[in-house]
C-alpha cells in the first residue's frame, strides 16, 4: 500500500467511524438495559469492524471458561480469530460503566491463555485492556478508551483512532496487542512528562536539558533559577518551530514568538497574500493608526496552533499555510486566503477584557474565558470555508 492510499484509507475509515459514532449515539437514547446495548450498539460496533455478528466461528455470545469444575467464568463475547478466542468482551447497560465492571472480564481473560484484548463496554465507551504488566494477567487500568461521544463530535485522537484501526478484522494482530500497549502506555507517560515540563520545567529535567546542551558552570540554585526562564523560551520556540515545519512556515522568522527582550523590529510591509505577522510583544502600530495587540497575536497563536492539531486530514492540513490575520480599527480577522470570503471569525476584546469571537457573518457569536470552547466552531468554520473557496479540492 502506498502513503497516499494509506492516508486515504485512513481518512476514509475516520470519516465512516464519525458517521456511526453519530448513529450511535442516537440510539444509546433509546438503550434502556444491557441486552438492548448488546445488539443495538455493541454488536452493530464490532460489525462495523469487519467481524460477523451471525458467525459462531467469529462472534461467541456467553463464551465460557474455567479454572476448575468449582469456579466459572464467562464474559458476553469471545471474538475468535481462525476459531480461537482472542478478544473477550463484557457489556454493561449503557451509562453505567465503572471500573468494579472489570472483575468478570479479568476472571475470563485470565483463565483463556489465548486470550489477548480484552474490552469493558456499555456500547458508547470501550475500554481496551492487555496483559502489559505479567503475561496472561489482565491489566488493571485499560491502555486506550474510546467514547463514542467524543467521536461523533469529531474529536478522534491519533491513539484511538490507531487502536481502533488495529483492532479491525483482518488487521487484529494478537501477537502484537501486548507490545502495542505497552508503547501507548509509554507515549502516553512520556508526553504527560513533556506536557508538564513544557508549562513549568522542573529542576531534574533543566539538569539534564543543560548537561545535553553542554552549558558550563557548576549547577547551583542561583544557576538553576536563572535558567529556568531560558528553558520556558527554548521549548516554546522548539514548539512554535515544529509546527511552523509542518504547515510550511520553517523559513519565516517573522513567526516566530520572541521574548519581549528578543523582539526584532517589525519587517517589511505585508503584501496582499502574505500580511507579516508582528511579534506579539510589540503592541505594534500601523500607518493608518491601528494597534495590533499583544492579545490579539495571542490569538492568532492559539488559532494557528490549536488547528494545526485539529485537523487530521492531511489535506487540510497542508492548507492551515493559508490561514493569515489582518488588524481593522474596529475588529482583529482571522481568515482562510481571502479575508472577506475567507473570514473565520472577527475578534473584539470587551470593555471587561471579555473576549468575544463573531463566527458566520455575525451570526454566531462567542464570549469565552478559555479559548478551548472554541474548537468546535473553529474547526467547524475552517473547513467550511476551505471548501467554499477550494471546493472539490478540499
Amino acid at each position: 500500500m502506498t502513503t497516499t492510499e494509506n492516508s486515504d484509507s485512513r481518512i476514509a475509515f475516520k470519516t465512516s467511524l464519525v458517521s456511526f459514532a453519530k448513529l450511535a449515539v442516537q440510539r444509546a437514547e433509546r438503550v434502556v438495559n444491557e441486552e438492548a446495548a448488546k445488539q443495538y450498539l455493541v454488536l452493530p460496533f464490532f460489525q462495523f469492524l469487519g467481524y460477523d455478528p451471525l458467525s459462531p466461528d467469529e462472534i461467541i455470545p456467553e463464551a465460557a471458561a474455567s479454572f476448575s469444575d468449582k469456579f466459572k467464568n464467562k464474559v458476553d463475547y469471545a471474538i475468535c480469530v481462525a476459531g480461537t478466542p482472542v478478544i473477550a468482551v463484557e457489556c454493561k447497560k449503557t451509562g453505567d460503566l465503572n471500573s468494579g465492571h472489570r472483575g468478570e472480564l479479568k476472571g475470563y481473560f485470565n483463565a483463556v491463555e489465548t486470550t489477548k484484548l480484552g474490552i469493558l463496554t456499555d456500547g458508547l465507551q470501550f475500554e481496551l485492556f492487555s496483559d502489559t504488566d505479567s503475561e496472561n494477567i489482565m491489566d488493571t487500568d485499560p491502555f486506550v478508551s474510546v467514547d463514542l461521544r467524543e467521536v461523533a463530535r469529531d474529536r478522534i485522537s491519533v491513539q484511538v483512532l490507531e487502536a481502533l484501526l488495529r483492532l479491525r478484522k483482518g488487521t487484529f494482530d494478537p501477537a502484537d496487542v501486548g507490545a502495542d500497549a505497552r508503547r501507548r502506555i509509554f507515549v502516553a507517560k512520556y508526553s504527560e512528562v513533556l506536557e508538564t515540563n513544557f508549562s513549568e520545567p522542573s529542576e531534574a529535567f533543566q539538569r539534564a536539558l543543560m548537561d545535553m546542551a553542554g552549558v558550563e558552570g557548576r549547577r547551583t540554585g542561583r544557576m538553576i533559577e536563572d535558567h529556568q526562564p531560558i528553558v520556558k523560551e527554548a521549548l516554546s520556540h522548539f514548539l512554535d518551530r515544529k509546527i511552523l515545519e509542518r504547515v510550511g512556515f520553517a523559513s519565516r522568522q517573522d513567526l516566530v514568538r520572541t521574548s519581549s527582550a528578543a523582539a526584532a523590529t517589525v519587517s517589511a510591509a505585508p503584501t496582499p497574500d502574505e500580511p507579516t505577522v508582528i511579534s506579539p510583544d510589540s503592541g505594534a502600530v500601523d500607518s493608518d493608526g491601528v494597534i495590533t495587540t499583544e492579545t490579539e497575536m495571542a490569538i492568532f497563536d492559539h488559532v494557528r496552533t490549536r488547528l494545526a492539531f485539529l485537523v487530521q486530514d492531511e489535506a487540510l492540513f497542508k492548507k492551515l499555510k493559508d490561514v493569515q490575520w489582518v488588524d481593522f480599527k474596529t475588529r482583529f480577522v482571522v481568515y482562510y486566503k481571502q479575508a472577506r470570503k475567507g473570514r473565520l471569525f472577527s475578534f473584539k476584546e470587551g470593555p471587561n477584557s471579555e473576549k468575544r469571537f463573531d463566527f458566520h457573518d455575525g451570526d454566531d457569536t462567542v464570549v469565552v474565558d478559555d479559548l478551548s470552547e472554541l474548537d468546535d466552531v473553529l474547526l467547524n468554520t475552517y473547513r467550511m470555508r476551505v471548501q467554499e473557496l477550494d471546493g472539490a479540492s478540499a
